[in-house]
């Protein structure tokens, strides 16, 4: 399965950069470029490392090979606006009775088929799966991107030399774990 994804969230929607501003104790506008920036990557990174997006009402395609169940596992979605197919030279639009889905605990999504039109073999993905995904994001989520960011501006290169230093991303991690949607079905 492949999965086309919408835009990442902003950063700003997430944590507004007077918030962000504050927990990193700077005071002035000099560097509000920079933190907004980082904010825009550490919500990305964030969403990346989860399979969620952190706004409702994003989209995302997903592409099958073939008729089969699949897990959406990317999201979470939130609803599955439609189910199209490709044949040479036409594009059809599965109707609904023609599927079923069921969600589970994680935000993920199975979806299963049945008495559905065959496929050309050659066709690398005939079937799109168009979906609506994406919820607002819990405290620890945001914290986590406030610890990103923090990191990210306090250490400006990738490697910092003559230090002792502990990986902050581990601890992101921690707080993000709880929100990743893993697909543990294929």
């Amino acid at each position: 399965m492949h999965v086309v994804r919408g835009n990442h969230t902003d950063g700003i929607d997430l944590v507004s950069l007077a918030d962000m501003k504050e927990f990193l104790r700077v005071d002035h506008s000099d560097e509000d470029t920079t933190i907004t920036a980082l904010l825009d990557t550490a919500v990305a990174w964030a969403e990346d490392y989860t399979n969620r997006l952190f706004h409702p009402n994003g989209s995302a395609d997903f592409y099958l090979s073939r008729w089969r169940p699949a897990c959406l596992a990317f999201g979470p979605v939130t609803a599955i606006d439609a189910v199209k197919y490709n044949v040479p030279g036409a594009q059809y639009t599965l109707d609904a009775s023609k599927y079923y889905y069921e969600t589970a605990h994680d935000g993920s999504m199975m979806i299963y088929f049945h008495d559905v039109p065959d496929l050309e073999e050659y066709n690398a993905h005939p079937v799109k799966i168009e979906c609506t995904v994406g919820l607002a994001p819990q405290e620890n989520v945001k914290h986590a991107v406030r610890m990103l960011v923090a990191h990210w501006y306090e250490n400006r290169r990738a490697v910092v030399t003559g230090t002792i230093t502990a990986e902050v991303p581990i601890a992101v991690e921690a707080l993000l774990n709880s929100e990743r949607i893993i697909d543990l079905r294929q």
